[in-house]
């Protein structure tokens, strides 16, 4: 053989494959883990300084805490003798193909698992945290040494120590790690322990979640597996001393949770389409959905379950759907690379969750990435996983639509309790009706409301008042639509339905009454504010006119007042040469001259000042002016529809007090003796807003309960 060319690979591999790849405490002891599974272990127990910080950082420089992470288990120790030595060809060969190699296979030795790993690069993971790995295992194979001292019943030991920092030098030399004090020696039990020690700048998860962490990286469920965690700062007896991480724990919301799994006649290896079947949430096959996908004529199943969360995400451990090889996580993907926009994104991204196996993933082709984060995506395979990904993300959100709609419902009248507030304010027999419509909005508002909007009790509040405000309306809507298209029906039942529509409209109103008090309260605070701008106040009377008078209300689109307005600014600026700004508050820094609001077939001039303010010649001047202005206006030839459509005129001023002078005085004495001005203090004006719109409350109680008991 030419030898002219020689390929070496260099010792800073390590680096990449241990280092760099594995970097969080759990991370590193879940591929330990994976070991003790693959050597037919029972127990692991994973003894760590849980919550601690491994090291402290001072002045740029790694303190080490002096902690110990050891993780034993009571599997298949590795054999070393005078005619194997499977340290070296097995633990010490980096890169080495397990499941190729003939003297370890597929499967475990005892148990026939089927192994998880494959890459021979997980027992370079300690490396990601710690620079000194101690490995002590004891082989089931001989029960005898031939260490200097004599035979001695037990399992031969094997203990050895790796140095990362001797690793990683700038050699491409072989590797010698150090023998430890117990080899070659016996030991009573058979099993491998890991100790892992002079830590990096790394943090041990708190043991529940540790336990949550591991939990969710083996989706095992086997009577012959456990893993024990334990606090190496504590006692046993201690609180939290000991932990046994059992299975993953998600509460699935119900009437969501779709299966997909082996038939039960089908045998282990078959990858028969027909022996793999879709339940959803009543266990009724799926006619459109599979439990895998075909392939190139080969068909890939897959096993598990998806649903919904009972509660949204609390951490990234449950987010999405957890994808499995061998009983080992290889990826967790929410929506599998599906491009935002999709219908039900929003539940899919904070209640989608799930446990799928697709043992196939590092068959022929390894699709998982080394550090077990994800799934090859770009590969072919990767690229027809995806695609079934997807279509699950959308029957899923089909199947659960209804219950997720009918969840919220539940959560709404939880928080909100509707059901108490709409008997209390509607409790006569004859608002039965009334009652139920205002259920039903509120059960329509509630059901396209998202979680986060329903946790949020401003916000209920804010759906339960809308379901108030409507359900009379709807009630008087449908009443009187019943009255006018029965006309067969006896006299006595028209008027039982009309009684009802009248109950209804008196509760309509009286709401709209009632929040109008409230609304005329909080402006009795506001008025005293320091720093009020009149602009503000002008902006509220074009929002709620109803403040000057209870019959005026918020001015709806009408083309020929917006034509008039526009008209008039336009000859304002031919008469006067200034710019005239009416019921404009796009511009902060602008303040508009005057309201104009058009009510009761008439233009309304709306002048509001601060309390205390007194009205001035020169402001009067102004109103004047206004005045004199419009009139010509209305007047001018060609604005004869204006004329037909605003057949009055009417200035109203809201200000604590007059200070007006000679003829400005006059004017204004005019004007109100003719009925064109009317001047209101702020007294006055809230005063009497209030009582018009308490009276309605009354009037409305009033004839309520006659309507409710006559």
């Amino acid at each position: 053989m030419n030898k002219k060319y020689k390929m070496t690979i260099s010792r800073l591999t390590v680096d990449k494959l241990g280092v760099k790849l594995y970097d969080r405490v759990s991370a590193v002891i879940a591929e330990v883990v994976a070991n003790s599974y693959d050597a037919d272990a029972t127990e692991v127990i994973i003894t760590a300084p849980m919550g601690e910080l491994l090291a402290n950082k001072r002045d740029g420089k790694l303190i080490d805490r002096g902690f110990a992470i050891e993780v034993k288990d009571n599997g298949n120790g590795m054999l070393v003798d005078s005619s194997v030595n499977e340290i070296n060809d097995f633990y010490l060969k980096v890169g080495s193909e397990r499941r190729n190699d003939p003297r370890r296979g597929d499967r475990s030795k005892k148990f026939g698992r089927r192994v998880m790993g494959r890459k021979g690069v997980g027992k370079l993971a300690p490396f990601g945290v710690c620079q000194k790995i101690e490995v002590i295992s004891s082989s089931a194979e001989s029960t005898t040494t031939s260490r200097p001292g004599g035979p001695k019943k037990g399992f031969v030991t094997s203990h050895l120590i790796l140095d990362r920092l001797a690793i990683l030098s700038e050699t491409d030399e072989p590797y010698y790690p150090q023998p430890g004090s117990l080899d070659e020696t016996t030991q009573p039990k058979e099993g491998t322990t890991i100790k892992m020690e002079v830590f990096d700048h790394r943090k041990v998860p708190k043991i529940g979640d540790f336990e949550r962490q591991l939990a969710q990286r083996f989706g095992l469920a086997a009577p012959n597996w456990r893993i024990i965690l334990r606090d190496s700062t504590k006692q046993p007896g201690d609180v939290e001393y000991e932990r046994v991480v059992g299975a993953f724990e998600t509460k699935v919301k119900s009437g969501t949770r779709i299966t997909f799994k082996r038939r039960a006649t089908a045998s282990l290896e078959s990858r028969d389409p027909a022996d793999f079947e879709v339940k959803g949430p009543a266990g009724v096959s799926i006619g459109d959905a599979t439990a895998g996908f075909s392939f190139e004529d080969k068909f890939y199943p897959i096993e598990g379950w998806v649903g919904y969360a009972k509660d949204p995400y609390k951490d990234d451990l449950m987010a999405g759907i957890r994808v499995y090889c061998r009983g080992k996580i290889a990826a967790q993907s929410a929506v599998f690379n599906m491009k935002a926009g999709f219908t039900g994104e929003h539940d899919v991204r904070s209640y989608l969750i799930g446990e799928l196996h697709a043992d196939w993933l590092d068959e022929a082709d390894d699709l998982i990435r080394t550090d077990r984060q994800d799934i090859l995506w770009s590969h072919d395979l990767g690229q027809e996983l995806q695609k079934w990904g997807q279509s699950l993300v959308k029957l899923v959100g089909r199947i659960t639509r209804e219950p997720m709609r009918q969840s919220a419902w539940e959560r709404f009248q939880e928080v909100s309790k509707i059901k108490e507030r709409v008997q209390k304010v509607y409790p006569g027999t004859d608002q039965e009706e009334i009652r139920q419509c205002t259920l039903e909005m509120a059960s329509t508002i509630a059901k396209s409301a998202r979680r986060d909007e329903l946790d949020d009790e401003q916000t209920v509040e804010s759906f339960v008042q809308l379901s108030f405000l409507l359900g009379p309306h709807i009630t008087l809507d449908v009443k009187l639509k019943e009255a006018a298209d029965r006309s067969d029906r006896p006299l006595a039942v028209l008027s039982s339905i009309l009684r009802t529509a009248r109950i209804a409209e008196l509760a309509s109103f009286g709401r709209i009454a009632n929040d109008r008090v409230k609304v005329i309260g909080t402006l009795e605070t506001y008025k005293d504010t320091p720093g009020l701008l009149e602009s503000s106040l002008q902006k509220l009377l074009t929002e709620a006119p109803w403040l000057i008078n209870p019959t005026w209300s918020p001015i709806t689109a009408n083309q020929s007042f917006e034509t008039l307005k526009t008209e008039f600014i336009k000859y304002y600026r031919e008469r006067t040469g200034e710019e005239l700004t009416i019921n404009d508050f796009s511009d902060p820094k602008k303040q508009p001259d005057f309201v104009l609001s058009n009510q009761d077939d008439a233009l309304q001039i709306i002048e509001i000042k601060k309390p205390k303010w007194k009205l001035t010649d020169e402001e009067m001047g102004r109103i004047g002016n206004y005045y004199a202005i419009m009139k010509d206006f209305l007047e001018q030839p060609g604005n004869d529809e204006f004329r037909r459509d605003f057949p009055n005129f009417h200035i109203t001023v809201v200000c604590d007090g007059i200070n007006l002078t000679g003829q400005s005085q006059a004017a204004f004495d005019g004007l109100k003796a003719q009925g064109t001005l009317t001047h209101m203090n702020w007294k006055s004006f809230l005063l009497k807003t209030r009582k018009m719109h308490q009276a309605f409350l009354n009037e409305a109680d009033r004839q309520q309960k006659l309507a409710t008991t006559g």
